[in-house]
């Protein structure tokens, strides 16, 4: 499947395939035996540059965040929910 720019950094969590790509997007993939699943982009362009670090964390009762880290020298954690 093709995803639009270069996947940089990938997690697997709860069924999806987190994408960090090329162009600074992270993007969530259902993972299926087929391959035919839609890509939702999640955020567009953490920077100018690429995503190179992404995690999931799940805080409990404070729900989960994104982490990524990029060309921008930061790391940055994102809320689920409300993006």
């Amino acid at each position: 499947m093709a995803v639009g720019a270069a996947p940089r950094s990938v997690d697997l969590f709860n069924g999806q395939i987190l994408l960090g790509l090329k162009n600074g997007s992270v993007c969530e993939l259902p993972f299926t035996k087929d391959g035919k699943a839609r890509l939702n982009v999640v955020m567009t362009s953490h920077c100018d540059g690429e995503v190179w670090g992404l995690d999931v964390i799940n805080l409990g009762k404070k729900g989960r965040r994104i982490l990524t880290s990029a060309d921008d020298n930061r790391i940055l954690a994102y809320d689920v929910k409300s993006h």
